[in-house]
This record gives structure tokens, sequence and C-alpha cells, in this order.
């Protein structure tokens, strides 16, 4: 798998919405990349940090009531 490719589909292999075959692929070379892996590590320590405020934010009230009226 070429750069291009890789760049392309990084958050799909983040969100591991890849098929096993690919994701090993991408795996592999970002493990030998210099160029892919920083932009790995950038979107990595995005989510990580998305995951981190996640559970200091709380939707407003009145969302939470309309968003479970919509189940």
């Amino acid at each position: 798998m070429e750069c291009d490719e890789v760049i392309l589909r990084l958050w799909e292999y983040l969100d591991q919405e890849l098929d096993p075959e690919d994701g090993v692929e991408v795996k592999a070379h970002l493990d030998r990349c210099p160029h892919c892996y920083p932009a790995y590590r950038c979107d990595r320590a995005f989510l990580n940090l998305l995951a981190r405020l996640r559970s200091r934010c709380l939707a407003p009230a009145t969302l939470v009531q309309w968003a479970r009226h919509l189940t």
C-alpha cells in the first residue's frame, strides 16, 4: 500500500472500519513509513483528546430529551 492510499484510509483504520487484510497492510505501512506515521500519531492524539473531553462535556437537557424521543 502506498502513502497516498494510507493517508486516505487513515480514519477508517483508526475507526477499525477496514477489513482485516487492509488493516494489516495499513499497519505494516505505518510501521515503516516516516511520512505517514506522524499523521497517524496526530490523528490518534486528536481522537484521544476527544475521548477525554467527551466525559467532561454534557449535552443540554433539552437536547437529551429530544434525542430520546427519536428512538
